[in-house]
């Protein structure tokens, strides 16, 4: 639970690797940070797969990128 928004997640049952979350009922995850560019580094540095971005959204920038499970994460920038 985050607030009053409530999660379900599904633990990998076997050695099939999940499906992206893009496209689905849950589609993505936004989290907010407050520094984008730093977080930008740091992720490419470990490898991670961007999906988007980054890209404008209203008046902050935001990317998408592949959690460990193949879930999409928005992270946007809010200052």
């Amino acid at each position: 639970m985050f607030g009053n928004v409530s999660l379900s997640f599904h633990i990998q049952q076997g050695d099939r690797p999940l499906a992206p979350t893009r496209g689905q009922l849950y589609d993505h995850i936004g989290l907010s940070l407050a520094d984008l560019d730093a977080w930008i580094a740091k992720l490419r540095s470990e490898d991670v797969k961007f999906l988007e971005g980054p890209y404008a959204l209203g008046s902050t920038r935001a990317v998408m990128v592949e959690g460990p499970s193949r879930e999409a994460l928005e992270l946007v920038e809010v200052k």
